[in-house]
C-alpha cells in the first residue's frame, strides 16, 4: 500500500514501484493499492503488477499528490480477494490506519516501511498548536500506528534510532531504499538525449520542486557565485517552479539557472554525468535517493546537515555537508569543489565506495527475508 504510485512522482512511489517489480521478477504476485492519480477508482497493470486504484482526494499540501481514500469494507475485500502471504504499507496515514484497525478482518502479516519523521511536519502543517505541541502528538500518533505492525522498516538508522528513543515497540530493522548501480554509475554517456543544458560548469538538482525542498536557498547561493561561469540545472516539477522562475529573475540569475522539468527516468544516469556538482539544501529527507543517484554517477555532493543526509554525505569524505538555510556557506562549498579538482577526485572516489552499501540488489534481498520471516513469524527486533 502507498499514497501514491508513478505516474505520480515522489521518493515513496518510486521506491514502491521498483520494489514490486523487483518481487515480480522474483516470482511472487504483487498487487500495490495507490490513490487513483485520476480521482475515480480503476484498476490496471504494470508489468505483471496489478495495480488498484482507490479514490483519492486533492492534497492541500501537496497538488501533484492526491490523498487515498478507501472505506474499511472495500479495503478488506481488496486484500482479502488477493489472499496475500504479507501486507507491506509504505502509507502513514488513511490507508495504514484502516489496515492496522482492520487487522481481524484481515488476519494477515503486515509490514511498515516508515517514510515519516514528525518533527518535519513544521514544513508542512501549520496547525492552531505550538510547535513543540504538535510534534508531541504528532510522535504519540506515529508511534501507535506503527506499533500495531509486525515489522517496521526504516530507510535509514538516523530515523530508526529516533523512533525508538521516542518509544516504538514493534520491531524494527533498517533497509535502505537502494539505488540501481548497474544504471546509475560513473561511467557512460554524459549528455541526456533531447535536453538543452547550459554550458558546463553545472550545478544539479533534482526532485520535487516544492516549497519543502528548499530550492530558494540554492537560488540565492547562487547569487554568491556571481564571478563565475557555473550554472544551475533544476531538474523536477513541482507547484514551486513559477516562485523560484520570479525569484531567479528578482535576483537577476534567470540567464544562469536553467529549469529542464521532469526528465524520463532512462535519461537520468547521463544528467548526472553532465554535471559537477550535486546540491541539496532539503530539510526533510528521510533518504535521498537523488543524492545516492549522484554519488553512484561520481558526483561530489554539497547537502544540508539536516534530516538524514549527514548519514548518506559523510562530511569531508563522500561530500561536504553545510549549514541549512545557508546560500552563502552552500555557495563555498560549490565554490570549493568546482576550484579545486583534486578536492573532487577525492570526494567523488570515496563517494563511489560509500554508496556500494546502498546497492538495490541488497535492498530487495533483505525486503524478500523479510517478507519470509513476517510470514513464518520470526520476526526480529532490531538489525
Amino acid at each position: 500500500m502507498s499514497h501514491a504510485y508513478p505516474p505520480t512522482i515522489s521518493g515513496v512511489s518510486v521506491v514502491v514501484r521498483k520494489l514490486a517489480h523487483a518481487m515480480r521478477r522474483r516470482g511472487h504476485e504483487v498487487l500495490v493499492l495507490a490513490a487513483s492519480d485520476r480521482g475515480a477508482p480503476y484498476e490496471h497493470h504494470d508489468d505483471g503488477v496489478n495495480v488498484v486504484r482507490v479514490r483519492s482526494a486533492p492534497n492541500p499540501y501537496w497538488p501533484e499528490g492526491r490523498l487515498p481514500i478507501a472505506g474499511g469494507e472495500h479495503l478488506a475485500e481488496t486484500v482479502l480477494a488477493f489472499a496475500p502471504d504479507v501486507v507491506h504499507s509504505h502509507e502513514s496515514a488513511w490507508l495504514a490506519w484502516q489496515l492496522a484497525r482492520l487487522r481481524e478482518e484481515i488476519p494477515v502479516p503486515t509490514v511498515a516501511t516508515c517514510h515519516f519523521v514528525p518533527r518535519f511536519l513544521e514544513h508542512y502543517v501549520r496547525a492552531p498548536m505550538r510547535r513543540d505541541a504538535r510534534e508531541r502528538v504528532a510522535w504519540r500518533v506515529a508511534i501507535r500506528l506503527l506499533d500495531r505492525f509486525d515489522q517496521v522498516v526504516f530507510p535509514t538508522a538516523m530515523q530508526r534510532d529516533m523512533y525508538q528513543k521516542a518509544g516504538l515497540q514493534a520491531p524494527a530493522k533498517v533497509i535502505s531504499n537502494g539505488v540501481d548501480l548497474e544504471r546509475y554509475r560513473p561511467d557512460g554517456p554524459s549528455e541526456p538525449d533531447g535536453i538543452r543544458l547550459p554550458p558546463a560548469p553545472r550545478v544539479l538538482a533534482v526532485g520535487r520542486v516544492a516549497r519543502d525542498k528548499r530550492l530558494d536557498v540554492l537560488v540565492h547561493a547562487f547569487a554568491y557565485l556571481r564571478d563565475t561561469d557555473t550554472s544551475l540545472v533544476i531538474a523536477g516539477d513541482g507547484a514551486a517552479r513559477p516562485y523560484l522562475e520570479r525569484l531567479a529573475s528578482e535576483l537577476a540569475l534567470a540567464e544562469r539557472i536553467c529549469f529542464v522539468g521532469r526528465i524520463p527516468e532512462a535519461q537520468m544516469p547521463a544528467l548526472y554525468r553532465a554535471c559537477d556538482a550535486y546540491a541539496i539544501p532539503s530539510l526533510v529527507e528521510v533518504q535521498s535517493i537523488t543524492t545516492l543517484q549522484a554519488l553512484a554517477c561520481g558526483v561530489p555532493v554539497v547537502a544540508a546537515e539536516a534530516g538524514s543526509l549527514p548519514e548518506a554525505v559523510r562530511h569531508g569524505e563522500c561530500g561536504i555537508l553545510v549549514a541549512p538555510e545557508d546560500p552563502e556557506a552552500t555557495a563555498a562549498a560549490l565554490r570549493s569543489i568546482l576550484s579545486e579538482p583534486a578536492l573532487a577526485r577525492r570526494l567523488r572516489s570515496a563517494g563511489l565506495a560509500a554508496v556500494r552499501e546502498h546497492d538495490e540488489r541488497r535492498t530487495f534481498d533483505a525486503y524478500e527475508r523479510v517478507y519470509f520471516e513476517v510470514a513464518s513469524g520470526m520476526t526480529s527486533r532490531e538489525d
